[in-house]
């Protein structure tokens, strides 16, 4: 009897060891990456429901293995208080590890309706080439970061605004939002490319650094630069940011284009621009399964491909056309609060659109043109406003490196 019991009380001892170790991936189109961060390498995506086991943690990120690779996921991908009950020690078994979709299938997929749709509409189908493409190396980042950062506390800087909400699933990017995504992108860039790597190296650094203190902080970000002389910015759903030359001929420092950013990552967090249209969803999600990723393109008489082409164009008026006013409210208020987290002058964004109102006329080519004049009084009022009910603490420690943003923008 004794013996009986001493062995259930080791079978209870070993299930809940193998239960802390195990979570349950809470959402498809989860990213393993190299390295604990959004800008190491993908090595592949795993799906909504497998199990994992736990190797190491740091803060928020999860190191863990798939199909033989070691890497890590965000700990928003997972289900944090795992109900894996090693009672059944058949949630381990074959069907419930991790799943691994490859980079290469991934990419195939949302290529394929990103060329279709690109063909059809006029886009850039060249720019498909950047869905895999990293634009800098972690090696690179973690010493522009250590730059930034120097003689300064960036935990501190961080813990300044904490009323963010990570760990809402709701903040995800799922896989049919990377194919409309890739497609906006690729009609966008139509309008032509800057393709100085000084000045893309550059941007998608501060870009990161930025992107690290929002909701989606796992997710790879791309920032690009248009070669248009007259000032715009835009993002598309999957995370693709776009600023164009002239903006930045505008710009004083680093601390303002830091806020475009964070405004321009706040529309794709928020899912701006398209949130009406996400009802219509629902009827195409099926079909769009992270399982049935295939690389060629879709069928001509195919009618989810239609719906979803539907839906991207609207996306894309949406992101490229006169945006309601409640949203840029709300992107430049987590637009600053995102920038400040970062330990940048959150002023710096009023004192930016301030300038643009000042230095462009109403004929220049821009979607906004109109509230870009009208409404950017209200803006700065509402900017300031924020900063001094939520963004005031140690403001001191606020940084603009201006010298820095000079060096990398004079080659422009």
């Amino acid at each position: 009897m004794k013996k009986c019991i001493n062995l259930l009380l080791l079978i209870i001892v070993f299930t809940m060891l193998i239960s802390a170790q195990s979570k349950e991936i809470a959402r498809d189109n989860t990213h393993l990456r190299q390295g604990p961060g959004c800008y190491y390498p993908l090595i592949g995506i795993l799906s909504k429901g497998t199990v994992i086991k736990v190797q190491s943690e740091k803060p928020g990120w999860i190191e863990t293995s798939a199909q033989d690779s070691l890497g890590w996921i965000s700990e928003n991908a997972v289900i944090q208080q795992s109900k894996i009950q090693s009672g059944s020690l058949s949630a381990m078994s074959s069907s419930r590890m991790p799943t691994m979709i490859s980079r290469a299938s991934a990419s195939g997929a949302i290529r394929g309706f990103a060329q279709k749709f690109i063909r059809a509409h006029e886009g850039n189908e060249d720019f498909l080439q950047n869905y895999d493409v990293d634009f800098i190396a972690p090696d690179e980042y973690i010493s522009f970061k250590a730059d930034t950062y120097r003689n300064r506390d960036m935990l501190r800087l961080r813990n300044r605004y904490t009323k963010l909400k990570i760990g809402n699933l709701d903040y995800n990017i799922d896989f049919d939002l990377e194919k409309t995504g890739m497609a906006i992108a690729g009609k966008i860039a139509a309008t032509g490319l800057d393709t100085t790597r000084s000045i893309i190296t550059y941007v998608n650094l501060v870009g990161t650094q930025v992107l690290e203190n929002t909701e989606l902080y796992y997710h790879p970000f791309k920032f690009f630069v248009l070669a248009d002389e007259r000032p715009a910015a835009y993002s598309t759903p999957n995370g693709m940011i776009f600023i164009s030359r002239g903006l930045l001929n505008l710009m004083d420092d680093e601390a303002e284009l830091a806020c475009v950013l964070g405004h321009e990552i706040a529309h794709t967090v928020h899912k701006h621009g398209y949130q009406e249209i996400l009802k219509r969803r629902e009827m195409i999600i099926a079909d769009l399964a992270f399982g049935q990723l295939e690389d060629e393109l879709p069928a001509e008489e195919d009618t989810t491909y239609q719906s979803l082409e539907d839906m991207t164009m609207e996306m894309y008026e949406a992101a490229t056309f006169k945006r309601q006013m409640e949203y840029e409210y709300e992107a430049d208020k987590y637009g600053i609060c995102y920038a400040y987290r970062a330990g940048y002058d959150p002023h710096a964004l009023a004192r930016l659109l301030k300038r643009v109102k000042q230095k462009t006329r109403m004929d220049f080519w821009h979607p906004e043109a109109v509230w870009q004049t009208d409404k950017i009084p209200d803006r700065a009022k509402k900017i300031e406003e924020t900063i001094q009910e939520d963004l005031y603490r140690d403001q001191q420690l606020n940084f603009t490196w201006k010298s820095r943003f000079k060096v990398y923008v004079s080659s422009l």
